[in-house]
């Protein structure tokens, strides 16, 4: 997985071809201090993208360019080509998955796909690996794990 440490503002460019669906996620995004560029298809989205610290699309999308085409246009372009990008798609076969990681998507998440979930994969992916390397030796340091546990005792992360 792809993370970001740039000098970019943290800009978070959601392609998303439906008005209220970009709404949503702007409302979203703004209540959680994330600022966002929304734009409606992969032509706008290429244009913006080289001011991205992280792109959030979906695979079906209007024009002559899908998201499929659209992460391998962004990943071959040396402006973008480590920008990470999360797919959040109603395509949620095996097969669009494989294909989406393949054209070099770092996180898939399938429709209906909770906000909090969303957010989560930006924050992880917006943490820059050397912060998260200098977090893992301080828990270790404390005498903990860094395998952290929800409350109810149940190991945090995938379940």
């Amino acid at each position: 997985m792809r993370s970001v440490s740039t000098s970019r503002d943290r800009v978070v460019l959601l392609v998303e071809p439906h008005a209220d669906t970009r709404a949503m996620y702007a409302e979203f995004f703004h209540h959680e201090g994330l600022p966002l560029t929304c734009v409606s298809d992969a032509a706008q989205a290429l244009r913006v993208a080289p001011r991205a610290a992280l792109i959030v699309t979906g695979l079906l999308l209007p024009g002559a360019v899908d998201g499929f085409a659209l992460i391998a246009r962004l990943r071959a372009d040396a402006a973008t080509a480590r920008t990470p990008i999360i797919v959040v798609t109603a395509c949620a076969w095996t097969s669009e998955r494989v294909r989406a990681e393949q054209a070099g998507c770092d996180v898939f998440l399938a429709k209906p796909c909770l906000p909090d979930d969303l957010l989560a994969a930006v924050r992880r992916l917006l943490v820059p690996k050397r912060l998260q390397h200098v977090r893992g030796k301080a828990a270790k340091c404390r005498g903990g794990s860094t395998n952290a546990h929800r409350a109810d005792g149940r190991k945090r992360g995938r379940h």
